[in-house]
């Protein structure tokens, strides 16, 4: 080969990268900086939705209504940490109004007029007036003065119109979210048995006592108290009187000295020793103690009982199932992000965790532990619950249907808060798979981190 037509060669393959350049560079001017899917006018893409473009103008409204609702006169720059929050809030509702669209779609639901408008008349409902709402509805960005000029309804501004529709999509999302669990006899049982301890009530006695510093005060009232059985008309009385002169005992003197349902090793070791050894209604002291000289009753004594399974059964079964309802409506919350958060494309300037290709920021991680850190989710407006008493399910993660950028919903139709599950001071939560959670807390039903 010859000296020229290598360099021949050279120059076509410098043209040729060149060219290629030049082709990169055109392409990302007029697709999102070059993301895929992401027209140029836009800044995010759901595929396989109709409508599924985030148009700039979309977006920069959006940012409006959000700073509106969070009373802020502007949009901090991008420099300014709350500027992310913001964004992911903002970027949050748009996207989750195109994932309801696009999961309504593949699962067949539709929304009727009927639907949009029952969900407009319980927006209408939570304000007292008219004038009220249309105010609400402006202060928030969702009518314009055109909109509302010569009287015109806040409820037939374009805004108001689209959040009601996203409202009847969500709750029939949820309804159709909803999983379906059981729990047996024998679940219950099983749950029983390895719980045992968490239905046992330990042996409890309740005493009267005298506690005062000086001995010969305590003598005192031992003269006073000798001899009255809890049986006597009197003793109630006589205890009253000698506590309030006598006793130094702030937990107990105004009620008589009287301390009830002593637990074993749960109090002062000094005056368990008396207590628990003690015969009941025999006056015991004056002993001493660091606090100082007691003289003590033990007026009862209930041993140690265990609930047995026939009366646990009932609230053992609604925690399984709530535990249960939980785990499962947490795996199909997980489905659906993952699902529509593959088919969304960002640009970068408004990346956020609902985008492909999201990567968490390095302070998202905690470097102890290498797991990531808690972290604040971006405020999301509640909307109308799903019925009480079912387990609450949202197709954004959150434990109730959430909706950005909405106007107040009735405060009667608020999500019921949990309530305990019945069972006794103590009893152990339990994971999807019915066995105990160790560690959980023990009141009320065991709650799932949505993802």
């Amino acid at each position: 080969m010859t000296a020229l037509s290598r360099s021949k060669k050279r120059v076509f393959a410098l043209v040729l990268a060149l060219a290629l350049i030049i082709v990169i560079a055109l392409v990302a001017a007029t697709s999102g900086l070059g993301r895929p899917g992401v027209p140029g006018d836009a800044v995010a893409e759901v595929d396989g939705v109709d409508n599924g473009t985030v148009t700039r103008d979309a977006y920069d409204h959006a940012l409006e209504q959000s700073i509106a609702r969070l009373g802020i006169k502007e949009v901090p720059p991008p420099s300014d940490p709350q500027f992310a929050q913001i964004n992911d809030e903002t970027m949050q509702g748009l996207l989750l109004a195109i994932w309801a669209e696009g999961e309504a779609e593949d699962r067949g639901i539709e929304i009727s007029d009927d639907d949009v408008q029952a969900e407009l008349d319980d927006i209408a409902k939570s304000f007292k007036t008219e004038e009220e709402f249309a105010k609400v509805a402006t202060q928030s960005k969702f009518c314009t003065e055109e909109e509302l000029a010569d009287g015109g309804s806040p409820e037939d501004c374009a805004d108001v119109q689209a959040q009601a529709r996203l409202l009847a999509l969500e709750r029939q999302l949820s309804d159709a979210f909803q999983p379906t669990v059981t729990v047996s006899d024998a679940d219950a049982q099983d749950f029983y048995d390895a719980n045992k301890e968490s239905f046992e009530t330990p042996a409890t006695r309740s005493a009267r006592v005298i506690l005062n510093e000086d001995q010969k005060q305590v003598e005192a009232a031992q003269a006073e108290l000798e001899g009255l059985s809890s049986d006597d008309p009197d003793f109630e009385k006589a205890w009253k009187s000698a506590a309030r002169k006598y006793s130094q005992d702030q937990a107990s003197k105004d009620r008589g000295g009287l301390l009830e349902g002593l637990v074993e090793g749960q109090g002062d070791p000094q005056l368990d020793e008396q207590v628990f050894s003690a015969p009941v209604d025999e006056l015991v002291g004056p002993f001493e103690t660091d606090r100082g000289f007691y003289l003590v009753q033990v007026v009862d004594d209930q041993p140690a009982s265990t609930q047995p399974f026939d009366e646990a059964k009932a609230a053992i079964k609604q925690q399984l199932q709530s535990a249960r309802e939980q785990a499962a409506a947490a795996e199909v919350q997980a489905d659906f992000i993952a699902k529509w958060q593959r088919r969304t494309s960002c640009i970068d300037e408004v990346m956020m965790q609902f985008c492909r290709g999201f990567v968490a920021p390095d302070d998202a991680v905690d470097p102890a532990t290498g797991q990531p850190a808690t972290a604040t989710p971006a405020p999301v407006n509640s909307t109308s619950p799903i019925a009480p008493g079912t387990a609450t399910l949202s197709i954004d993660g959150n434990t109730t249907p959430g909706l950005p950028q909405g106007p107040p919903v009735p405060e009667s139709e608020a999500a019921a808060a949990p309530t305990s599950t019945g069972l006794p001071q103590g009893a152990v939560p339990v994971g999807p798979d019915g066995a105990p959670v160790t560690g959980a807390p023990t009141t009320g039903a065991p709650t799932t981190t949505a993802p």
